[in-house]
């Protein structure tokens, strides 16, 4: 039996992920070009060390981005947006750290990057952030919905609270579209990120067990706001620095804010609702710190150190 210790040392990790994204848009503001490259740790080598990777390419790190020849075309984990010119380059490292497939697989890690930098180019194209978002997902519906969805129970074009920030998110994967909203302040002079609410919309077609999907989709988020602004395995000397929970931080229960959780009627073929939930969460709240602060962060956590560190950069 492994001790906690040895637990977080020898057990398998989330598989980090570098990312570096450019994109343009028209004279009208609409979305024509994206460049994806990125790089992570072959999860596929991890698991089997013996398996041949055909052209090189290990799918599971592109989910949520593209989906390979083998998955199963409706569980739609790539990227959402219909964008006339499309570049994908993906790296894969021969670092030792042993990675394996965590809440979402990998589309979670991809989501931040794609709806954090989507807020980017609203912003150069001086357009609503929720706009922008839909008018590239024209024959995309279940997205839409769910991000009209979720703009319309928080109220997006209403007012923010005073000293607040709020940021929107989308993704999908495994049959299943889900939109957040998130609502939060940011204390400057000591970093801290305090979450008010997260509003979730949800397209999974027909629903049998509603309190079970609330249920799935509340801890979804839970687990989805840990990762954004706390958890953080650190390496040192070879090895991982990390030995306990003391050095190890994860959410409270009296730092979960309110989660509001809409279902949207449909009659589509159904989805799972285990891990969709946790997608949006960090790139809604990246893109709600930049609403409070100016300042935008491309990597998570958002820890107190990290924050301080922005905006005293900014």
């Amino acid at each position: 039996m492994w001790t906690r210790d040895d637990d977080f040392k020898y057990d398998w990790f989330r598989a980090p992920m570098a990312l570096r994204i450019q994109g343009g848009v028209d004279a009208q503001g609409q979305l024509i070009a994206w460049s994806h490259r990125g790089a992570s740790i072959s999860m596929t080598k991890s698991l089997n060390p013996a398996a041949e990777l055909k052209d090189g390419i290990d799918w599971y790190n592109l989910w949520g981005l593209w989906m390979g020849p083998t998955e199963p075309l409706q569980w739609n984990a790539k990227i959402q947006y219909e964008i006339p010119n499309f570049h994908i380059e993906f790296n894969l490292s021969d670092l030792p750290t042993r990675t394996c497939p965590w809440r979402s697989v990998v589309v979670a890690q991809h989501a931040f990057a794609i709806e954090s930098f989507m807020d980017e180019l609203a912003q150069a194209a001086g357009k609503d952030p929720l706009q922008f978002r839909l008018q590239s997902l024209k024959n995309n519906k279940r997205a839409s919905r769910v991000l009209e969805t979720v703009a319309e129970k928080v109220g997006w074009s209403k007012p923010v609270p005073q000293g607040q920030g709020r940021g929107i998110a989308l993704a999908a994967c495994f049959g299943t579209w889900v939109a957040q909203v998130v609502d939060l302040s940011v204390t400057k002079n000591t970093g801290e990120i305090k979450v008010h609410k997260v509003y979730v919309a949800v397209d999974c077609g027909p629903v049998i067990n509603p309190g079970t999907l609330v249920e799935q989709i509340e801890s979804a988020v839970i687990i989805g706001l840990s990762t954004a602004l706390k958890e953080q395995v650190k390496f040192a000397k070879g090895g991982v620095a990390t030995s306990n929970f003391d050095d190890y931080d994860i959410i409270r229960m009296s730092e979960v804010p309110e989660i509001e959780v809409h279902m949207v009627k449909s009659t589509d073929k159904i989805g799972g609702i285990g891990e969709p939930g946790v997608t949006p969460v960090a790139g809604a709240v990246a893109n709600a710190f930049f609403n409070a602060t100016g300042v935008r962060v491309r990597r998570i956590p958002l820890t107190p150190k990290f924050v301080q560190e922005a905006l005293k950069k900014a």
